[in-house]
């Protein structure tokens, strides 16, 4: 067979192979020093991926937090919602209500959560996923604890469609979460989300059973289902910081890298080996939204 014509980027690929010790670990097919921190992918001016920047920080107690935070979201939206067919009934008998009226009730969340998922998904992309995140988890708490007070059929109607509009950011929670998980881990962890869903579902029996089983006032049990979104709220509060995809996204690269480096010194790994002072993040686009 005839040899391969030798061409200029060929000799070049050649000549850096011969120079290949002028690096330390050898670079090969390399312009620039191989980075050996946590094998990140650093282009020639520097720059880091987002990708590779949360796959260097690695799983642990940072993520851990966050998946408290966005798992008792999951929890209380599950539960504010189950916890429908056990307030229809009671209110039902106790006030007198007709089916319509009692299906109104249950209707009432479903309407406020399709009005919330066009509010707060868009708002989330616009404004950030941690404001999005705690609106949603304040608006269920407020409105979750003031369905207790209410007295009147019209009244409780409004403030469960106040709490379904909060339930419709629930997907906020959910894209935090992703957001800074590493790429290895992110189908796995993504699963253990869904639990806190089904841990709410069954929590609402159990409430039920030692308020309303035990005749006291369906206000108990109200109260009682409000209470995970509460310390959802505060948790979110203190352990969720902002997207660093979405601070990129705006352009906004050391707020994304400053939370990066925290992040690394929680999951304890050196922030400055992973992250020296002269590497930043790539941009990435912009996300787009409709509101």
């Amino acid at each position: 067979m005839a040899p391969l014509p030798e061409t200029s980027s060929s000799k070049e690929c050649l000549s850096m192979h011969d120079n290949e010790d002028d690096f330390e670990g050898g670079g090969g097919i390399y312009d620039y020093p191989p980075d050996e921190s946590e094998g990140i992918q650093i282009s020639a001016d520097g720059n880091v991926s987002i990708d590779d920047a949360i796959d260097a920080i690695g799983y642990g107690k940072f993520q851990y937090k966050i998946l408290l935070a966005a798992g008792l979201a999951f929890a209380a939206d599950s539960g504010e919602i189950t916890l429908l067919s056990f307030l229809s009934a009671v209110l039902k008998s106790e006030w007198g209500l007709s089916a319509e009226q009692s299906a109104t009730i249950t209707a009432s969340v479903f309407a406020g959560a399709m009005m919330g998922t066009l509010f707060l998904g868009p708002m989330g992309d616009k404004f950030g996923r941690r404001p999005a995140f705690l609106l949603s988890a304040v608006i269920i708490t407020i409105f979750g604890f003031a369905t207790c007070m209410v007295d009147w059929f019209r009244a409780l109607v409004a403030m469960r469609f106040i709490v379904g509009f909060g339930i419709g950011g629930l997907i906020i929670p959910f894209d935090i979460f992703a957001e800074f998980l590493p790429t290895k881990d992110r189908g796995q962890h993504l699963l253990f989300i869904n639990y806190f869903w089904t841990l709410g579902s069954l929590s609402v029996p159990i409430f039920a059973y030692f308020t309303i089983g035990m005749g006291r006032s369906w206000k108990w049990f109200v109260f009682l289902c409000a209470i995970p979104c509460l310390f959802s709220a505060l948790s979110g509060y203190f352990f969720v910081p902002e997207s660093p995809r979405w601070l990129v996204s705006q352009g906004r690269k050391e707020e994304a890298l400053d939370i990066l480096r925290r992040a690394a010194v929680v999951n304890g790994k050196d922030p400055d080996e992973i992250f020296p002072p002269d590497r930043s993040i790539k941009s990435e686009p912009e996300e787009e939204s409709s509101f």
